[in-house]
């Protein structure tokens, strides 16, 4: 039986997270006319998680206006300008800001901005069906690539946290509060290596967190080919069949978070053109040409 059979609308938080203005040209902030040719391709990332929170693009019709309008998926959506954490790299902003989120909304799902949840029309519910999110889970993440680059100290590929399922619970406040204060070395000693170093809050998670016995069970692996990379990176078994991560070649996400939206965009004016046949075409071997303009 599943778990999930209603939606839970605004218990989702879709969370953002920078510590930069995004203010300059082509960044989301910027307010002048989106070119999309030349938008920086987190700008984009970030509007598919709007999108993919707040609304769903359909075509509604009220003769002779053609109308585009949202149905709502019904969750949250919140970008979260974060200062740099003092001594921190910027990535770590992530850890404090969903903590917080977690006080206020049953789920919080974070994603980087190179990310993108690829089916728009699928509900984070079935997901959460889908990956068997249990009232044990604290967090979900996916693997990364089995490369050298992607392992912890004892060899075990790191869990990346560019895509991130928050449940909240009281352990899971823990293991946030435990994963923030990790680079003070009081909790698990020589986390400090981390603070700016290469992966940051995802090299503390993977060489600390994940060991902490009193966090046991509540750690839930995805798999990368589901939940990281894209099919560019079909070599890594990185395919991101449910949530894409464009960790290296940055410039596709623009296009693939297009081919997205297209998908269900066109259909539907499809549906337009044939509710609209009669008035639309005219077949000429039956009709006058010159009722054309009828």
């Amino acid at each position: 039986m599943p778990r999930f059979t209603k939606p839970l609308r605004e218990k989702i938080l879709i969370l953002d997270v920078d510590t930069r203005p995004l203010d300059g040209p082509g960044e989301l902030l910027n307010g002048t006319r989106l070119n999309t040719t030349s938008a920086h391709h987190n700008t984009i990332g970030r509007l598919s998680h709007y999108i993919y929170g707040r609304s769903l693009l359909c075509i509604f019709v009220t003769n002779p206006i053609l109308t585009i309008v949202a149905t709502i998926h019904g969750y949250d959506y919140k970008l979260i300008q974060a200062s740099s954490p003092k001594g921190l790299h910027g990535t770590w902003s992530k850890v404090t800001a969903m903590k917080e989120a977690l006080k206020y909304y049953e789920f919080v799902i974070f994603l980087d901005g190179d990310a993108m949840i690829r089916h728009p029309h699928l509900p984070m519910e079935w997901l959460f069906n889908y990956w068997d999110i249990t009232p044990d889970t604290l967090v979900a993440m996916a693997l990364d690539p089995d490369e050298p680059q992607n392992r912890d100290a004892k060899g075990k590929t790191l869990l990346n946290t560019g895509f991130i399922i928050g449940q909240r619970d009281p352990r899971t406040q823990e293991l946030f509060e435990a994963w923030e204060s990790c680079p003070t070395d009081m909790r698990y000693p020589d986390c400090s290596k981390w603070s700016q170093q290469w992966s940051h809050e995802q090299a503390a998670f993977g060489n600390h967190l994940r060991y902490d016995n009193a966090l046991q069970g509540g750690i839930k692996t995805l798999s990368c080919a589901e939940a990281n990379g894209y099919p560019e990176m079909a070599k890594t078994n990185c395919t991101g069949e449910f949530i894409r991560h464009y960790w290296i070649f940055k410039d596709l996400l623009p296009a693939a978070v297009e081919s997205s939206i297209t998908q269900y965009f066109l259909p539907r004016v499809q549906g337009l053109f044939h509710q609209n046949f009669a008035s639309v075409v005219l077949n000429i071997s039956d009709s006058a040409v010159s009722s054309i303009k009828e």
